[in-house]
């Protein structure tokens, strides 16, 4: 927690000012359509397990959300 593991993802995500991936809002959307983040790797504060839990919840909603989304519209063509 004390060190994120964001190099894994520097050119292909965008990253905020504090070495973190940016996310929308409070959301786990990344810049990159499809891709989510959660944990430490958004959270430059806290860096706590409970917190990161939470964080991957909200990243699991966003996703399923997302493929909702994209399985609506394959419908509607």
């Amino acid at each position: 927690g004390a060190d994120p593991r964001t190099h894994l993802v520097h050119g292909q995500l965008d990253l905020a000012p504090e070495g973190t991936i940016a996310v929308e809002g409070r959301s786990s959307k990344t810049s990159l359509p499809g891709v989510f983040a959660a944990g430490d790797v958004v959270d430059p504060t806290y860096k706590q397990a409970a917190t990161a839990a939470g964080s991957g919840v909200v990243a699991a909603l966003d996703a399923e959300h997302y493929l909702a989304d994209i399985a609506d519209a394959e419908k509607a063509e």
